[in-house]
């Protein structure tokens, strides 16, 4: 039996950046945090987007019921295999690159046991969350071009756009688990390292946690102007959305892949949002420091998934199937 796997997947290459910079650091990372078995960051500007690599592959060992078991953490990043020809956001070209990290064919990996959506994010209502980092389960993808364009070669379409895509069970147990995963010495260390955004940054940076947050995405859009109202119609779908009996889901970031990430596989999966701006405030939020509040907004995400992956590891051996 080979390593269980956790992805690690990043949307853009800027986001992949701030998070292998946290996860190459001693002091923002746990103790003894181990250094990747497999290396290729960062990417040179000539690099072949043919031939696509994780960014760091972390090899971690644990010991249960006498058995030591293995877990390698993949750190990957869609846009690194991105047609450069084509818009860094053009969701069709992101699902033609996601399936090959899915593929458990392949006589070297299994399909993975555990899937981390990485990226940055906005944040509903005019109180800011600038800086503040988001995790979930749930996903919700709109596509605002479903109905009358599908003709539309650019565009890619699904049958399960503007339905809350619902957690697997074990992405709901390690919500659960509150002092193994998501215990208070997590909140106490990664906010300590988090740091606060240029533009309109939160009162008290904090990390937010919660099963019922969902990543909500907005799909097909290129123009970064057609988001003012495309974000708004995925509010609206998302608010309209029907819900099984007892289930429970709350907007927890608004962006355009984690949704996505989540359709490829019914493997465990969470979403770690940084937040950079309010939903309707990009321009102001971001528009003028977009380098420094999207590093400063994706470091904390980056330093929330490093202290995320060991209790995730252990999780994932003492609770796992």
């Amino acid at each position: 039996m080979g390593p269980r796997r956790i992805l690690i997947i990043a949307n853009k290459n800027w986001e992949a950046a701030a998070l292998m910079t946290v996860l190459l650091d001693s002091k923002a990372c746990p103790p003894r945090f181990p250094w990747p078995i497999r290396f290729n960051h960062p990417l040179p500007p000539t690099s072949d987007w043919h031939h696509w690599h994780p960014r760091g592959v972390f090899r971690f060992e644990s010991l249960f019921q006498g058995v030591r078991r293995h877990v390698e953490v993949e750190v990957w990043c869609i846009q690194d295999a991105m047609n450069p020809a084509v818009s860094s956001s053009s969701t069709k070209e992101k699902i033609r690159i996601l399936p090959k990290l899915f593929d458990g064919n392949s006589d070297e990996r299994a399909m993975p046991d555990l899937v981390v959506a990485f990226g940055t994010a906005g944040f509903p209502g005019e109180r800011s969350h600038n800086g503040c980092v988001v995790v979930g389960a749930h996903a919700f993808i709109h596509d605002p071009f479903r109905d009358g364009q599908s003709a539309n070669d650019h565009y890619w379409h699904h049958e399960r756009t503007d339905c809350l895509l619902l957690p697997p069970m074990l992405s709901v147990d390690l919500f659960n688990a509150r002092q193994t995963v998501f215990g208070e010495s997590l909140y106490s260390e990664v906010e300590a390292r988090f740091i606060a955004p240029p533009m309109n940054p939160a009162a008290d940076l904090a990390l937010l946690a919660d099963g019922d947050y969902t990543a909500v995405g907005v799909v097909n859009i290129t123009n970064y102007d057609d988001y003012k109202w495309a974000d708004e119609k995925a509010l609206r779908a998302f608010e309209s959305a029907s819900l099984s009996p007892g289930e429970n889901a709350r907007i927890g970031s608004l962006e355009t892949t984690h949704g996505i990430i989540r359709l490829q596989s019914e493997a465990p999966f969470i979403f770690v949002s940084g937040i950079t701006d309010r939903i309707g405030h990009f321009d102001t939020d971001v528009g003028s420091h977009p380098y420094a509040q999207n590093f400063a907004c994706a470091h904390n995400a980056g330093v929330v998934t490093a202290w995320l992956i060991p209790r995730l590891v252990e999780f994932l051996v003492t609770r796992g199937s």
